[in-house]
């Protein structure tokens, strides 16, 4: 009984091996896979893992084996306790960085589930996890719009060039920011008036849109809306405090090839102690030689004076200041008033004034938009 036994035993052993041998020749990309898989922790347990040639291998691999349909440029898996709905997706078009958030993940999930799709516009890929919640930091070659689709576990996104998406496309900065505070008064920063300003703009555009079109846990940071059927697009440099250098800013507007460019400051004397000096001026490119830079910088000079009853400290020929200079479209730099007269600053700091200031710049791009347009 006991010899039934072990020649049973022996023949489902040799069996399972001839099976494991045909495996192994009938699908080496089987194999191929195995190894990956030691190589990569051995590189995890070294620290050398290069999540772009994993994302090469696991691609080529499920495309050659898995007979997959690749429906995007990256195919993201979730774990199976993760919802969508927790997951963000974050555009940082300043630095063309694109934040993955995934709450709940581990440092074993960018092996648990890799990366799949094409590399074509993608430069390197970070991933570390802090808080339990795992970032992928994907940064890219330009600056793309992110569509994103959740299909079962999977969220696949594209990366779009925004002007294959808007008619029209707007960049407001907010002057300084960070360790750059700008002119100083009385304890108040310039850099914050100027970005209370801006965020105010953005609500104003907001108002004018219909939300954000694509799916909800994908924050594009760009705020779009319709004006006579074209589909505008606006951009920030900074929607917080945070240091952006000035090549970064007109790099931004330039790169997008935006139609508007339009920068808000406020003022100071040279010394910044307090005085009697006070109004608003706007700089302007000289070196355009269509004019339109200066064309919009009077626009948005009349209408502050118009909506905020400011005094006029005229247009100025800004070509000495680098945002200016280099911006490649009407471009207009905005000194809403001065922070060291004393009127004009508590006039600065007051939430009404700041939204007459950011309503009157909002008209002003619109119709500016509406005249180029009907010059072309």
């Amino acid at each position: 009984m006991k010899l039934k036994i072990y020649r049973l035993a022996t023949v489902i052993l040799v069996t399972l091996a001839l099976a494991l041998m045909y495996i192994y020749l009938r699908f080496p990309e089987l194999h191929v896979y195995a190894l990956q898989k030691q190589v990569e922790y051995q590189n995890r347990i070294a620290g050398q893992e290069s999540i772009i040639d994993l994302m090469r291998q696991e691609t080529d691999i499920v495309t050659r084996v898995g007979n997959e349909n690749l429906m995007s440029q990256l195919r993201v898996e979730l774990p199976s306790d993760v919802s969508v709905k927790d997951v963000e997706v974050v555009n940082d078009y300043v630095n063309h960085m694109i934040d993955i958030r995934i709450p709940g993940a581990d440092k074993s999930y960018i092996y648990d589930y890799p990366l799949i799709g094409s590399c074509d516009n993608i430069i390197d890929i970070r991933y570390g996890v802090a808080a339990s919640t795992a970032e992928l930091a994907i940064e890219l070659d330009d600056i793309y719009l992110v569509e994103a689709k959740n299909i079962d576990r999977y969220i696949y996104i594209n990366f779009l060039s925004p002007k294959d998406v808007y008619d029209e496309i707007v960049v407001v900065d907010a002057g300084h920011g960070g360790k750059d505070v700008g002119a100083s008064s009385q304890g108040v920063n310039e850099k914050d008036i100027d970005l209370l300003i801006t965020e105010k703009m953005r609500g104003y555009f907001e108002q004018m849109g219909e939300g954000n079109a694509a799916d909800d846990f994908v924050n594009q940071n760009v705020t779009e809306y319709m004006l006579n059927d074209k589909r505008i697009g606006v951009f920030y440099t900074r929607k917080s405090d945070v240091y952006i250098p000035v090549q970064n800013r007109s790099a931004l507007a330039n790169a997008l090839g935006a139609d508007l460019f339009i920068s808000v400051h406020n003022n100071s004397t040279a010394s910044g102690r307090m005085s009697t000096i006070n109004g608003t001026e706007v700089m302007y490119r000289a070196s355009d030689v269509f004019g339109q830079s200066k064309g919009f910088a009077e626009m948005c000079l009349n209408a502050l004076l118009w909506n905020l009853g400011s005094t006029s400290k005229g247009l100025v020929a800004g070509d000495d200041i680098y945002i200016v200079r280099t911006a490649e479209m009407p471009v207009a730099l905005v000194e809403v008033g001065f922070m060291s007269n004393q009127e004009e600053l508590n006039k600065l700091c007051d939430d009404e004034y700041q939204n007459k200031t950011a309503m009157s710049l909002c008209e002003v791009i619109n119709s500016a938009l509406q005249i180029y347009n009907n010059q072309e």
